[in-house]
């Protein structure tokens, strides 16, 4: 398919063909000739898909397209992603079905948009800011963090507190996601946390990378813990369990 093609074809079902495709993950750069204005509402409305595969892969398709149009018009995403934030406040009469996340994913692919709101992604986890009490939309913000410090280490800093405390959630989930952050922006202070969580068997699903994967916490924790020690230079460090 050439960027011509993709670009003459936004309706919907054009859109969830290549959502569903199995060749979603080799060709994410066909979104980036969609026309972002046309194809970012069908792709919002997949984000509440009850296929799993789907939904993701309109979180990646959704952040692909803002962070393009941001290259070239940088005014025309923040429209966008101010329609994110919309849809979270109570006065749009929606849940907001995955939009953290495609905040987060867009934020992710565009330092522009990451800088001018990476800080409020970061309020989405907190209680005493823009918190996301819904427990779909705190996992989804929880992991638009993680996303996002992944993407840009240096960005928020300070999320490393509030990691370390969704590292001690009674769900293996926020677990697991915590550490996936951790990895990205964990310091030597954050080590015992981490080594802490090697021996958790909580089996959970992320989406990383584009796929969705089967993994545990004690696997997330063990990647943290090798990047931490890692960007820490620290060559002789206690291995999981001493």
């Amino acid at each position: 398919m050439t960027g011509q093609q993709a670009s003459r074809r936004v309706d919907k079902k054009h859109i969830r063909s290549l959502l569903a495709s199995p060749d979603f993950l080799k060709n994410l750069d066909v979104w980036r000739a969609f026309a972002p204005r046309q194809a970012i509402n069908p792709l919002l409305s997949f984000l509440c898909s009850t296929e799993e595969g789907l939904r993701w892969h309109a979180v990646t398709a959704a952040g692909i397209v803002t962070a393009t149009l941001a290259e070239a018009d940088l005014e025309s995403a923040r429209v966008i992603v101010r329609r994110f934030l919309w849809h979270l406040n109570d006065e749009s009469g929606g849940i907001g079905w995955g939009i953290p996340e495609a905040m987060g994913e867009a934020l992710a692919r565009s330092p522009a948009l990451a800088h001018e709101y990476g800080r409020l992604v970061l309020s989405f986890v907190r209680e005493d800011e823009n918190y996301l009490e819904h427990e779909p939309l705190l996992t989804g913000a929880l992991w638009a963090l993680a996303r996002l410090v992944q993407a840009h280490p240096k960005l928020l800093p300070e999320s490393r507190h509030d990691l370390i405390r969704y590292s001690g959630h009674p769900q293996a989930l926020f677990r697991a996601l915590a550490l996936w952050g951790l990895g990205a922006v964990g310091d030597c202070s954050c080590l015992p946390v981490v080594k802490a969580l090697t021996g958790d068997a909580g089996s959970v699903r992320l989406y990383r990378l584009e796929t969705l994967e089967n993994t545990t916490v004690a696997r997330v924790a063990q990647e943290a813990l090798s990047a931490i020690a890692l960007r820490e230079n620290l060559t002789n460090f206690p291995a999981a369990g001493e």
